[in-house]
């Protein structure tokens, strides 16, 4: 139990500490502005995407309640807003084209930023050249948004599915309303962790084993978690979208972008703490470690006979 204590301990300490060594203050900036310009576009092809099975009404609804848990009611409606507007322009075929490579590269530009941060806190330098380098980050990008659409489809088939069942488990189980609250918790847990996972095996410029993002994945969404509702209660009690009047919405999502892309960096800190003395990157870093003092030794030795 104690060699469990102090295992956690020093994870959190290294995690901590890789934060503020990797300026993952800045990159949370950074990264929040990308994904509050980047958001409209990429809800838009989320929806579109859901949208294909449940139709388009019902994946705005099940994306506006979503919003409306993390970021309030007024949040919600703005990018409600947003996502109708982008979605009902008509315009011709060439400004159809231009309009929808410009919603993809935009959609993506969050995503090139979160390629920066991961692979400086993986102390790794992309190879390739410059535009090979930029089409497979755009590519990786943009399978990350089609899947943020897939799991909205698997939370609609989940959240149909539950209601479907809902009157049936509630007619033969003593505690039926809470038994749905926890799978509906439990899914929607597994689908966060699910994406973190994702997001941490395929952005960085380095191999990383699915067992190590894994791990972090899991804490990730679980820190993720926690901060959702603090976050909710802050917004909830502070009346940040009053004080501060038709900016407010906006001063909301910047918050809670904010938190998640810091929530998110922590949680790659972890991921990389806990591969290097835990998992599949142990033997690798050992073996670096060890070759390092070789060195030294070498090098010493070297001196004294001088």
């Amino acid at each position: 139990m104690w060699n469990v204590a102090k295992d956690g301990w020093t994870l959190l300490k290294e995690s901590i500490l890789g934060f503020i060594n990797d300026n993952a203050l800045s990159h949370g900036a950074a990264m929040a502005f990308y994904a509050t310009t980047s958001l409209a576009p990429i809800l838009l092809i989320v929806v579109a995407i859901a949208g294909m099975a449940f139709g388009n009404d019902a994946a705005q609804l099940a994306l506006s309640a979503q919003m409306a848990g993390l970021m309030g009611p007024q949040s919600a409606e703005l990018l409600q807003a947003t996502i109708e507007n982008a979605s009902h322009k008509e315009a011709g075929t060439v400004a159809s084209i231009l309009g929808l490579v410009t919603l993809l590269v935009t959609a993506s530009g969050v995503f090139g930023e979160m390629q920066v941060a991961l692979n400086e806190i993986w102390k790794v330098k992309p190879g390739g050249t410059s535009i090979s380098r930029l089409v497979r980050a755009r590519a990786a990008s943009l399978g990350l948004v089609a899947a943020l659409g897939f799991l909205l489809l698997v939370s609609l088939v989940v959240s149909a599915a539950i209601s479907a069942l809902g009157d049936i488990i509630n007619a033969y189980l003593p505690f039926g309303t809470l038994i749905l609250s926890a799978i509906n918790w439990i899914v929607s847990f597994a689908l966060i962790a699910l994406l973190f996972a994702a997001i941490y095996k395929v952005l960085p410029d380095r191999a990383l084993q699915w067992r190590d993002v894994g791990v972090g994945a899991v804490v990730t969404a679980f820190l993720f978690t926690i901060g959702k509702s603090l976050i909710g209660w802050y917004i909830g009690t502070s009346a940040v979208a009053s004080s501060y009047g038709a900016a407010g919405a906006l001063l909301i999502v910047l918050l809670w972008v904010f938190y998640s892309s810091e929530i998110f960096l922590l949680g790659a800190e972890f991921t990389r703490a806990y591969s290097v003395r835990y998992g599949s990157r142990s033997d690798l870093e050992a073996t670096i470690e060890a070759s390092k003092s070789r060195k030294d030794a070498g090098d010493a030795g070297q001196d004294r006979k001088v």
